[in-house]
C-alpha cells in the first residue's frame, strides 16, 4: 500500500478518554466519556493534517504485524466484533482506553489523552486509528499579556504522541504505527504502547529489523574483540553486506558462518540466533547515513573512546604493554619521523587517597 497516495476525506466518529498516569500509590487509570467529539470544520481540517502527516512520515511510522489475537485484543475488536453502531463504537473505546491505561505500568509513562477514531480514505476504505496524545503547556499573546494555556495536545511539536492505524484492506486491517519519540539511534519503537497495548509485533518489519540487526552486530563487535585490525575487518564486512550485498537478504547465520569462528561465533550465535532466526530482506532505509560515515570505535579507558573513519584507523596501533623494547622501538619510529601524533593515556591518581607529606 502506497502511504503516500493516502488522503483522509472525512472522519465519521471520533471519541477522547482521558488516561491518568501511574503513580507510586494509584495505578494507571482511565476516565471515560460516553459521548462522541463534535469537531468543526477548522478542527477537522486540522485534525486530518496531523493523521496524515504522521502516516505518510518514512522515518517514524511503520508497518507491523499484529501479534496478539486473543479476544481482549485489537485485532479481535477489529476482525471479529466489530463495532458497528455508535453505541458499539463508544462502548468498544472505552475498552481501548482502559486497555491504554493498564499499559503504562511505570510512573514514569505519561498519561494525556487516548482518541479513538475512524475514517474513511480517498480508495474508498475504513481506516480506524488510536492516538495517545500527551499533554502540554503552551503560551500566547492577547492584549499583550502572556497566558499560560495547560492540557494542549496533538500539536505539531515532536514527542508528544503516538498513533496506531488500521487500514482496511480486503476483510482484514493492516496495522501501521507512528511514533514521534523514535529516532535512528533508538533501537525500537515505544514498546508498550506497540506491543502491550495494540498487540503488534516489529518482527516482520524488515527496515526495523535491518537497522537492528546492523546496530546489534556492530556493538557485539566493538565489546568482544580487542584486536584493533580484526575489530575494522569485521565491521568493514558488516558495511560491505549492507552496502554491496547484491542478493537482497541478510542472515545471521551466514554472516557468522563467514567472519567469525570458535568462541567469537558461539558467542555471537548464542546472543542474536533467536532474534534473527531466518534470512530477511536487505533495507537500507534508516541506516544508509551509517553506512556512509564507515566509523569504528576504539575504548581506550573506561571513560574514553577513539572514534575515526576505518580507513584512517589502520595505521592506529595501541600499546598496552609498555616494556623496555616497546620504549625503544617508539623512539626509533619518533626520530625517524614515521610516528606523526601520539595519544598518551596516563593511569589516574587515585582521588581518595590522602596527600603525601613531603
Amino acid at each position: 500500500m502506497n502511504l503516500n497516495e493516502l488522503r483522509i476525506t472525512s472522519i465519521t466518529k471520533i471519541i477522547a478518554h482521558q488516561i491518568k498516569p501511574k503513580t507510586p500509590k494509584i495505578d494507571a487509570h482511565s476516565i471515560n466519556t460516553n459521548e462522541l467529539l463534535v469537531l468543526k470544520p477548522e478542527e477537522d481540517s486540522i485534525l486530518i493534517e496531523r493523521l496524515e502527516t504522521a502516516i505518510c512520515n518514512h522515518s517514524k511510522s511503520f508497518e507491523l504485524s499484529y501479534d496478539d489475537k486473543s479476544e481482549q485484543s485489537i485485532y479481535n475488536l477489529l476482525h471479529i466484533n466489530f463495532p458497528s453502531s455508535d453505541n458499539d463504537f463508544i462502548s468498544s473505546s472505552q475498552q481501548i482506553a482502559e486497555k491504554l491505561a493498564s499499559s503504562h505500568f511505570r510512573t514514569k509513562i505519561p498519561g494525556g489523552y487516548c482518541l479513538v477514531g475512524e475514517a474513511l480514505l480517498n480508495a474508498k476504505k475504513k481506516m480506524y486509528f488510536i492516538v495517545k496524545a500527551e499533554l502540554q503547556a503552551v503560551f500566547n499573546i492577547d492584549q499583550n499579556r502572556l497566558n499560560l494555556i495547560k492540557n494542549v495536545f496533538l500539536s505539531p511539536a515532536k514527542d508528544f504522541y503516538k498513533v496506531g492505524f488500521f487500514i482496511e484492506h480486503g476483510k482484514s486491517y493492516t496495522p501501521y504505527m507512528f511514533d514521534d519519540q523514535f529516532t535512528m539511534q533508538k533501537r525500537d519503537l515505544t514498546e508498550y504502547f506497540y506491543s502491550q497495548f495494540l498487540g503488534l509485533t516489529t518482527d516482520k518489519n524488515d527496515v526495523l529489523k535491518s537497522k537492528n540487526f546492523f546496530n546489534d552486530t556492530k556493538l557485539f563487535i566493538d565489546e568482544n574483540i580487542d584486536n584493533l585490525q580484526d575489530k575494522i575487518g569485521l565491521q568493514k564486512a558488516l558495511t560491505v553486506l549492507f552496502r554491496e550485498n547484491v542478493h537482497g537478504t541478510i542472515s545471521l547465520r551466514q554472516f557468522a558462518d563467514d567472519h567469525m569462528e570458535g568462541k567469537l561465533k558461539e558467542n555471537y550465535l548464542k546472543q542474536f540466533l533467536t532474534k534473527y532466526p531466518r534470512a530477511f530482506t536487505k533495507r537500507t532505509d534508516l541506516i544508509d547515513k551509517k553506512i556512509e560515515l564507515d566509523r569504528v570505535s576504539i575504548p581506550l579507558t573506561y571513560s574514553m573512546t577513539l572514534i575515526g573513519n576505518k580507513r584512517g584507523m589502520k595505521n592506529v596501533q595501541i600499546i598496552s604493554d609498555i616494556t623496555e623494547n616497546t620504549k625503544h622501538d617508539l623512539i626509533v619510529q619518533i626520530n625517524s619521523g614515521n610516528i606523526r601524533q601520539m595519544v598518551i593515556v596516563k593511569e589516574a591518581a587515585d582521588e581518595t587517597e590522602e596527600p603525601k607529606q613531603l
